[in-house]
């Protein structure tokens, strides 16, 4: 009977373990998945939430809204006004009589016109006016906004693609990080078997006690270095959180691996070539110096006369509801300033000198976008060249380590030896990991200085 009933116990239990096994299985899958980061991901969500690359944005659109303010000038201006006004003002009075069509003979008594009574005038207007012709002065001041506003777009490029490298750059130091981590648990691993064999021979009597607490001082510090390492990779994960405006502890793996870059074939006339066609900054710097050309322009326009049309029709009433008298005029007026201190000249005098400044600041610009395309271009080629040496070294060291250990396991060397070929492996592997590093940030900044680098340049995509 007991047998019966444990059986039965068993076989519920079993049904209820096997039918929620697979919740468990989701919600213990769901904590321990990561989230899967490439490079091309880790740019389209830091452009994508960037307050730096928002505030730029918001930039742009009001200088978008000042093109349209500018634009606002080609347009007829209309106003209406609606007036209560009472006094005893003898013009106010006369006037608001005649503007109301209640002016009769009476109104012509000398007393009556020295002291009238007090008047009411309820008073409607509209106007209007519109610029005919201003020797384009409304035109030159539009294109002023609208280079503004290209400013702006260039303003909002150069932060994009600022952005871009520093992205690139976080996320090979987050791979650089992970590939310390490895090398480090591979070198505590190569620890702990130096001290099992040194154990080994302690115990046969084949080596003496220094060498067993070389080998353990050895561990410990490869251990350390493994502590250090795994913490400047949570620092190094948060750092790129920060660039794609994330939580500091959001989790994630790394897609890709840290592997050397192929840039493209170009001579460094091209990249230099290339940067004064694309650099945002130089563009930049390309539109202050036609903005100062069209404000001589603009300024030049202030010495010539400005012809504009106007027109006005208003009701005037006694009282709110009492029949209105109306008129109305509308004319053509030319406006020229004859003197004003001489603030015409001075303005254009200045916008010479500003326009002779942004062309000087673009021309020095052009040269240090030069030497900045050279100074990336060298370091490029410089960190290709460091990675085929340690490729050469990190083989070199490797097959030093080989025969050292034969030769210690043989008893034909000191352990000392030993852990000095080990140490110097680490390091060549240190150096060709540093090297690979190097060489794919100085890839990006010679993209971003040359003008190239964004969200779908090679090196991101890749």
């Amino acid at each position: 009977m007991k047998s019966s009933m444990f059986n039965s116990s068993t076989f519920y239990t079993r049904i209820l373990l096997v039918t929620m096994s697979p919740l468990f299985s989701l919600s213990l899958f769901g904590q321990s998945q990561k989230e899967l980061l490439t490079l091309e991901k880790a740019v389209a969500l830091a452009l994508d939430s960037n307050l730096l690359v928002k505030s730029a944005r918001y930039s742009l659109e009001a200088a978008n809204t000042r093109t349209q303010e500018a634009n606002s000038s080609y347009w007829p201006k209309l106003n209406y006004d609606y007036s209560i006004a009472r006094g005893d003002n003898p013009v106010f009075v006369f006037g608001g009589l005649l503007t109301q069509n209640r002016f009769t003979m009476e109104n012509f008594d000398i007393p009556s016109l020295n002291k009238p009574a007090p008047l009411n005038n309820f008073q409607s207007r509209f106007s209007g006016s519109m610029n005919l012709f201003d020797f384009w002065r409304t035109r030159n001041h539009v294109a002023l906004s609208r280079l503004n506003k290209q400013g702006f777009e260039k303003e909002l490029d150069k932060t994009q693609s600022d952005l871009v490298n520093r992205v690139v750059k976080a996320y090979q130091d987050a791979l650089l990080a992970q590939e310390f981590v490895k090398l480090a648990e591979e070198a505590v691993r190569s620890a702990e078997a130096d001290q099992t064999k040194a154990e080994a021979l302690f115990q046969a009597g084949l080596v003496v006690e220094s060498d067993l607490l070389s080998v353990q001082v050895h561990k410990a510090a490869q251990a350390e270095e493994l502590v250090k390492a795994r913490n400047n990779m949570k620092l190094a994960y948060s750092n790129l959180n920060f660039e794609m405006g994330l939580a500091l502890d959001q989790p994630f793996e790394l897609a890709l691996t840290l592997k050397p870059f192929v840039p493209d074939p170009l001579d460094l006339a091209s990249y230099q070539k290339t940067a004064l066609q694309q650099r945002p900054d130089f563009k930049q710097a390309e539109l202050a110096a036609q903005s100062g050309e069209t404000a001589i322009k603009a300024a030049k326009s202030d010495f010539w006369p400005v012809v504009s049309a106007f027109g006005q029709w208003e009701t005037d009433q006694a009282t709110f509801t009492s029949g209105a008298g109306n008129n109305y005029i509308y004319g053509i007026n030319v406006h020229l300033n004859l003197f004003n201190g001489k603030a015409d000249q001075v303005k254009l005098a200045e916008s010479h000198i500003q326009q002779q400044r942004a062309a000087t600041m673009r021309d020095y610009l052009a040269q240090v976008i030069r030497l900045q395309v050279q100074e990336a271009y060298l370091d490029l080629e410089t960190a290709q060249q460091r990675i085929e040496v340690n490729q050469q070294s990190n083989a070199q060291a490797e097959e030093s380590l080989r025969i050292i250990r034969n030769r210690y396991e043989a008893g034909l060397t000191n352990v000392t030896d030993l852990l000095r070929a080990e140490v110097a492996l680490v390091a060549a592997k240190t150096n060709l990991l540093r090297a690979i590093f190097d060489q794919r940030v100085s890839a990006a900044n010679l993209e971003l200085q040359s003008g190239r680098l964004s969200r779908s340049s090679r090196i991101v995509v890749e």
